[in-house]
């Protein structure tokens, strides 16, 4: 592999420099999977299921199965999640435009 396209070296290819650290500054395209709720769940609802999910990610057959896909679990705050989705959002936004994807 020449490079990691995301802003740290992957656990499962630790030898493998970042783009930035290959010599292309400010190169990061990351990929992300997450559990999407309806817009207006319950706060309540929401914690529990976010609850759910980080335990879930932080089991060790999960982190290992993760690991040999060549994924990293992150889990977190409903709020980071939808941060995150917003700065890519903004990020791609003439893909998004072009696709007609959206974040509701």
């Amino acid at each position: 592999a020449l490079a990691v396209t995301g802003p740290k070296r992957a656990q499962s290819l630790p030898e493998v420099p970042t783009m930035i650290e290959a010599g292309v500054p400010g190169y990061e395209v990351t990929a992300w999977t997450g559990v999407i709720a309806p817009a207006h769940l319950p706060r309540r609802v929401l914690e529990r299921l976010n609850a759910a999910v980080n335990a879930a990610i932080s089991e060790p057959t999960v982190k290992e199965r993760l690991a040999q896909l060549g994924s990293e679990g992150g889990g977190g705050a409903p709020e980071d999640y939808a941060e995150l989705m917003r700065r890519d959002s903004a990020k791609w936004a003439d893909v998004i435009k072009r696709t007609g994807a959206r974040i509701d």
